[in-house]
């Protein structure tokens, strides 16, 4: 499927290989409480690393995505929606007002397609923690299960960990 274009909520074709950059590239971005385009490690580490051992670990992940599964949950019901996860990506943007329409809905499908693991259109909290550890992992260069401030630092450097 490499170079073929993916057909969006917009209706516009995003070359796949664009696509998968957005979707690597995203995650630990939302991680975050709140998502912007340099990733700060320090407030990163403030928001996630709740025992101030200077490593995130599985645990405090999956506690993480449990708060912000929460802060988007607006209607309560258990489970996130395009509708509730829009607000996230347009905070997420320079200034918090919003991308470019285009960029906009790219940015949203490419969200939802990483947290809805099953497809369904529908993301639950189960869904939300295993692509925020799964997201970690990503960081994860020493392969201990948890992410120090030099490997996010590298992460946000564009290197990947290796595959485990």
């Amino acid at each position: 499927m490499r170079g073929h274009a993916h057909h969006g909520p917009t209706g516009q074709g995003v070359p796949m290989r664009r696509h998968r950059c957005l979707v690597v590239s995203i995650p630990l971005m939302l991680c975050a409480a709140t998502a912007v385009a340099s990733p700060d490690v320090d407030r990163i580490f403030a928001e996630q690393d709740r025992n101030g051992d200077g490593v995130i670990t599985q645990a405090e992940s999956r506690a993480g995505a449990a708060r912000d599964f929460r802060k988007l949950d607006t209607n309560g019901d258990g489970v996130l929606v395009a509708a509730e996860v829009n607000p996230r990506v347009t905070s997420s943007s320079p200034g918090g007002t919003g991308f470019p329409p285009e960029a906009q809905a790219a940015l949203l499908d490419a969200t939802m397609r990483l947290w809805d693991v099953n497809g369904d259109g529908r993301i639950t909290l189960a869904e939300m923690q295993q692509t925020y550890v799964a997201s970690l992992l990503s960081a994860d260069h020493d392969g201990d299960g948890q992410v120090s401030r030099e490997e996010l630092g590298r992460f946000h450097q564009g290197v990947i960990a290796p595959p485990r």
